[in-house]
């Protein structure tokens, strides 16, 4: 007698009961508290300021963000740059960043407290072969989750492209420019940086772009 085959269970879905979808990014008043509790924090929270004011003006992604050497951001006679151009991989075009008078402040005390050579990683992590590696992606999301939760927020709402996203959004919000928002953010098509930004529309992007042109 032929043993009947059982059916297998339903698999329970993975992401059941979470909610999943695109992160937001900060406020302007959720910035200004994380950078004043991380200013607060003296020569202790010199790395962290100049990291997350960093990321906020730069709208890198991570990889990009934690691979800065001290030449890309300073010159040779010491001063920040306030524009700096940054490579990305996958032949895409390089991406111009500026950063604001605060962040190059938060920078220029952080490499001189820290003695960071030109040939240095910004934002080091851990040591190898007696040389520092960047920050890991791991340890960049560890961060920003420990910040969020510091100044009251749900550390679930947010991560590592929240940064990328905060002064993406806010320029959006304030012009209704994609395209410019679609160069800041390195993409190479307006449609990347809709889908990015999570726009909530079934509109062509670039009609939605060109119905807010000044």
């Amino acid at each position: 007698m032929a043993l009947k085959k059982k059916r297998p269970s339903k698999r329970q879905v993975w992401n059941k009961g979470l909610e999943i979808g695109k992160r937001g990014g900060f406020t302007p008043t959720q910035v200004q508290k994380i950078r004043g509790l991380l200013a607060n924090r003296g020569g202790l929270g010199l790395r962290d300021l100049a990291l997350f004011s960093t990321a906020i003006d730069t709208m890198l992604k991570g990889q990009y963000l934690v691979n800065l050497t001290v030449s890309d951001v300073q010159s040779r006679n010491g001063a920040i740059r306030s524009i700096i151009e940054v490579t990305q991989g996958r032949g895409a075009p390089p991406v111009r960043c500026s950063l604001s008078q605060y962040t190059a402040v938060a920078l220029a005390k952080w490499i001189k407290a820290s003695g960071r050579k030109r040939a240095d990683y910004v934002f080091p992590g851990r040591r190898a072969g007696g040389h520092s590696l960047p920050m890991s992606a791991r340890q960049l999301n560890r961060l920003l989750k420990q910040w969020v939760s510091e100044v009251g927020l749900n550390p679930s709402d947010y991560c590592v492209d929240s940064l990328r996203r905060t002064k993406a959004l806010h320029i959006l919000r304030g012009t209704g420019d994609l395209q410019t928002v679609r160069a800041l953010l390195g993409h190479v098509q307006i449609e990347s940086t809709a889908r990015y930004l999570g726009l909530n529309t079934k509109s062509d992007p670039i009609a939605v772009c060109r119905a807010f042109d000044f």
